[in-house]
């Protein structure tokens, strides 16, 4: 989401899949196989006006076995290994149709080598890479298709912080779990949330409620640095949910809970 946001949040209202309810994922009528016409009609986004992007990925291994030979090329021992390699699409899809507008396809192979920096946060991050690069690519593709609802409203924040606890359903998955690993898990959540935060930040996030932290605002926002934006429109608040605040067609009420610790209502954007 932070690449179609990066690449198009002036020009297109996105709805993440956490806003989304799937009945029937692999089903060619998108709309009969969830509830997104209702998340879009808020919006007064027709049906035939909206596209959808579905990602699918393919992980495939082949193993096989060395052999270790010493100076003279007598074997001295044998040792298994993986070769996984990543093969990634995008399509975009025009649902009132049924029709793909276009489709997009990388591969990236898996290093075994390569250095873990964020404590397992993202346990494939070759295709996370791949698929942000392939999101990026369709999206440029569509670049001059896109068409905002209107001119977009002014930034609220710069710079946000996502804390995913209720929109990844985190406490639900931390109940089966004891205490230990379910910190774990908060933080590796959090981490791949935010990838780019020093880990000392995360740390201080990691103990606030779920929502956007606004880091960063800029000079006359209703948000200001140190906000929590505790839900939008009633309903969890992802990025997503706070770009569609500058394109939507009326304002939306958040809940926000400022540094003091008090809760106010604002009307955004």
């Amino acid at each position: 989401m932070d690449v179609a946001l990066a690449e198009a949040g002036d020009s297109a209202l996105f709805f993440g899949p956490t806003e989304v309810r799937v009945y029937q994922p692999d089903a060619d009528d998108a709309w009969a196989a969830s509830d997104a016409v209702a998340v879009l009609a808020p919006y007064r986004v027709r049906p035939e006006a909206a596209l959808v992007l579905r990602p699918r990925a393919e992980r495939r291994v082949q193993a096989g076995q060395r052999e270790l030979v010493d100076s003279r090329g007598h074997t001295v021992g044998r040792g298994s290994q993986e070769d996984v390699l990543y093969l990634g699409t995008v399509e975009v899809l025009h649902p009132a149709t049924r029709q793909v507008v276009l489709e997009v396809s990388g591969e990236a192979r898996a290093d075994p080598f390569a250095e873990v920096t964020d404590d397992g946060a993202d346990p494939t991050p070759e295709l996370t890479v791949l698929m942000e690069s392939l999101t990026r690519e369709a999206l440029k593709a569509l670049s001059g298709t896109l068409k905002p609802p209107r001119a977009p409203a002014p930034p609220l924040a710069t710079s946000v912080a996502w804390l995913p606890w209720e929109t990844l359903s985190l406490e639900a998955e931390g109940s089966t779990r004891d205490i230990l690993d379910a910190e774990v898990l908060r933080h590796q959540r959090l981490r791949f949330a935010n990838p780019r935060l020093a880990p000392a930040e995360l740390d201080a996030l990691a103990r606030l409620p779920g929502g956007l932290h606004v880091r960063e605002a800029p000079p006359g926002s209703k948000l200001s640095p140190g906000d929590e934006v505790l839900s939008i429109g009633g309903r969890p608040a992802p990025p997503q949910a706070l770009a569609r605040t500058r394109l939507g067609p009326t304002p939306v009420e958040a809940r926000v809970r400022q540094p003091s610790g008090r809760i106010v209502s604002l009307s955004l954007p």
